[in-house]
Parts: structure tokens; C-alpha cells; sequence
């Protein structure tokens, strides 16, 4: 595991505030500080470290950050910029300086949280498909686990879709439920590394009790940050990607789907420690009638989702979700296919609006091999009325775990 403090100290002494990592930054362009000097900013970031002194234009940097790792290979100082905002962030955090809403509500301590909520509207406790709890849930040694995330939990019918298609692969396959178990990201992108240490050891700790040898990560950021803390382990971890397209075979035989699909890469698949370009293509190439359109930035240059900068001041993220779906369109393809899940949940509630679908590449071949569940969200975001919305969850909100009358008022805001 990283010595966060270790790397604290290194980017306090060691940033020369050059600026190359805001030069190079995608998100800045949205920002309040998009017209300063790029030296001058990371200076202003740098009072932070070594004074505990902040402003508005480190405030903006610090919490702008997407994590999109843009700029690690920049740094001439072979920082990571991204970390060191993080770490910024926990200096803020311990100076008594309110920790944007946004970054809260994700939050695993947090005891309804988004994640949580989403889940919540879609499905009952007891028809789960995932464990949530190693200690008193039915554990069993497996060769294979798939590991959720916490963004897959927001989404059942991809956690079922993938289950399904790993199934016929490994039918002892087990589903292990994030949120109450997290990679750890999340506590670190929101200022906290000691919490975040402590929520990865703590899944590390909940996997080793099914005694796998493979450990499918359904989420791409948890793919990096396995990758970048690399944990002593008697497993091996992968994307789901990567386990599906080396068991193509085993899937069965895909029907033809007549589309054009243009691909929305994930920041953290593709520029992490140990990218995979190649696995989520190789799914499509797969099935039959599936034409491939790359976008202008995909690959290594993809363009962010957006996600992490919308807690910042002005929400520039929603402004650089609407460049990556504009990208999208120009292609002129008929479907955006995705295969994060936290990226599909930040592009969904736009699709109303939109000429183009977004689906999840494991979705789309999923159906072309006769595995489907409904995707009740997108039917839901679908309607843009909260009160059928609430009508049609409401045996969901009345099983669920979370404050009733809190659920109800979230539902409604969130799919008026």
C-alpha cells in the first residue's frame, strides 16, 4: 500500500509549481481559473501544503480534479497530481473546511448515500444478487468472484447481466456487493487515505474468505486502484472485460445486432498502472451486425465522463459531460457503449435528451447471447415523472434498509 504521508511530503517538497499538470488538465477550460496562469495556480495549491492556507483558486483546482489521469505522465517531477489533490483535500478537511455535498453523499460511512439510494428505488433487500455481508451471508469457496463496486450496485440489471455471462464460464460464481465493501477511492479522492487504507484492506480481507483465484472488479476504478496499491494476495484481480473476452467461447453464440456503437472509454481502464484497451472491443467484435466507430478521443485520449467534477464550484463536470456526449453524436453512431458503471450513471440521465443510446457493452452482448434483465433505472429516468416513479417503486421503498420518508424525498428530486 502507498505511505500517503510519504507521498504528502513528496509533493510538498518536491512541486516546483511549474503548472505542466494544469496545462494539460481537460477540466480547467470549464473552471472559474481557466484564464490564470497555470504556475500561479499550483502555487496557490502548494500554500495549501505548506502554509494550511487556501483560496478560491485552489479550492477550484483541488476540487475540480476528476482523477482522470491526464496528467500523471506529465509531471516532470514523476508526481501524481491527481493523489497529491486528493491529499489537498484531506489537509482541508482536518483545517475544519466543509467538504463539498457532492463528495459526501458517496460516501460509504455515509448511511444514505447515492449509491445506497438508487439501489434502493430499484430493488428489494432479499433479491439482491450480490452478498453484502461475508460475516453473515452464504459464503462459499469459489474459483471466481465478481466484485461490484460501489457505482455497479446502482445498476442490478448489469451485476445479474454479468453474473449471468460469467456463469456459464464458472457456474460457482459469487457476487460480492459494494458500497458496504469499497475499494477505497472514494474516501481518498474526499480527503481521507486513512479511511481509505482501511476500506481496502477491509475488502481485501472479505474477498480472501471465498478463497478464489479470480477476482472480477465490474468497476474500473477499483481495477486502478488495485492495480496502484497491488495487495499480497493469493487471488488474481481483472477487469470483467478481460475474464469475458478470454471465455468468448463459453458464452454462446452471439445473434446478429445490426448498430453502429461508438465507445465511451474509462479514464481508469485506459490510463491506469495496467491499461486494457483491447478487452471491451473485443466483446463487441463479437457480436454480429456491430459496426465500430471510434470517437475523436478514445483509447488512451479518452475524454472523462465528467463524474468527479461536479462537486466543484459551478459543476464544470456537467459542462464536460455534454462535450463527451456531444463527441459521441458527431460520430453518427446509434449507441454509446459503455462499461463503467459509474460513467453510464453520470451519462443516463441525459439520454432523454439525447439521439443516441447509451448502453453497457456487457449489457449489448449479453442480449445477443439471451441473457437480459430490464434496466429498471433507465426506465425510470425515462418517464421524467416522479410521482409514476414513486408509484412503481413503492414495494421497493417500503422493503428497503434506508429512512422511508428520506428515499421518498430523494426519488422525488432526483427523477423529477
Amino acid at each position: 500500500m502507498i505511505d500517503f504521508a510519504h507521498e504528502k511530503n513528496r509533493f510538498e517538497s518536491d512541486c516546483t509549481a511549474c503548472g505542466q499538470c494544469v496545462t494539460v488538465c481537460p477540466i480547467i477550460p470549464f473552471t472559474g481559473i481557466k484564464d490564470d496562469d497555470p504556475g500561479r495556480i499550483m502555487a496557490a495549491v502548494l500554500d495549501v501544503f505548506r502554509h494550511g492556507r487556501s483560496n478560491d483558486v485552489a479550492n477550484m483546482r483541488i476540487y475540480s480534479c476528476m482523477s482522470c489521469l491526464t496528467c500523471r505522465p506529465e509531471c516532470p517531477e514523476d508526481l501524481d497530481p491527481s493523489l497529491g489533490l486528493s491529499l489537498a483535500r484531506g489537509i482541508l478537511r482536518e483545517a475544519g473546511e466543509p467538504m463539498p455535498r457532492g463528495l459526501s453523499f458517496l460516501l460509504p460511512e455515509t448511511g444514505f448515500n447515492l449509491m445506497k439510494a438508487i439501489e434502493a428505488i430499484q430493488i428489494k433487500p432479499e433479491e439482491r444478487p450480490w452478498i453484502t455481508d461475508v460475516r453473515s451471508d452464504d459464503v462459499t469457496e469459489t474459483d471466481t468472484v465478481i466484485f461490484t463496486g460501489c457505482t455497479g450496485i446502482m445498476q442490478p440489471d448489469l451485476v445479474m447481466t454479468a453474473r449471468d455471462l460469467v456463469r456459464r464460464a464458472d457456474p460457482t460464481v459469487q457476487v460480492l456487493g459494494g458500497v458496504d465493501y469499497c475499494c477505497g477511492d472514494t474516501n481518498l479522492r474526499a480527503g481521507n487515505p486513512e479511511a481509505a487504507k482501511d476500506h481496502f484492506y477491509r475488502l481485501v480481507d472479505a474477498l480472501d474468505r471465498f478463497s478464489p483465484k479470480n477476482v472480477l472488479l465490474l468497476c474500473p476504478t477499483c481495477k486502478a486502484f488495485f492495480d496502484l496499491y497491488q495487495p499480497d494476495t493469493d487471488w488474481s484481480w481483472r477487469f470483467i472485460t478481460e475474464f469475458l473476452a478470454e471465455h468468448l467461447d463459453k458464452l454462446g453464440r452471439p445473434e446478429e445486432t445490426v448498430a453502429t456503437v461508438t465507445i465511451h472509454d474509462a479514464c481508469h481502464l485506459t490510463r491506469g498502472k495496467h491499461p486494457d484497451l483491447e478487452s471491451p472491443r473485443k466483446l463487441l467484435e463479437a457480436i454480429p451486425g456491430i459496426e465500430i466507430i471510434e470517437m475523436k478521443n478514445s483509447r488512451e485520449t479518452t475524454l472523462c465522463c465528467g463524474g468527479s467534477a461536479m462537486a466543484a464550484v459551478g459543476k464544470p463536470g456537467l459542462d464536460f459531460r455534454s462535450k463527451r456526449l456531444e463527441e459521441a453524436q458527431e460520430t453518427g453512431a446509434e449507441i454509446m457503449a459503455v462499461y463503467c458503471p459509474g460513467c453510464q450513471s453520470v451519462f443516463v440521465p441525459e439520454m432523454a435528451k439525447l439521439p443516441i443510446r447509451i448502453e453497457s457493452i456487457i449489457k449489448l452482448l449479453g442480449r445477443s447471447v439471451g441473457v437480459f434483465h430490464e434496466d429498471k433505472l433507465l426506465r425510470f429516468m425515462s418517464y421524467r415523472d416522479a410521482g409514476k416513479v414513486l408509484s412503481e417503486a413503492g414495494g421497493c421503498i417500503e422493503m428497503s434498509e434506508l429512512p422511508k420518508e428520506k428515499l421518498t424525498g430523494f426519488a422525488s428530486k432526483y427523477f423529477k
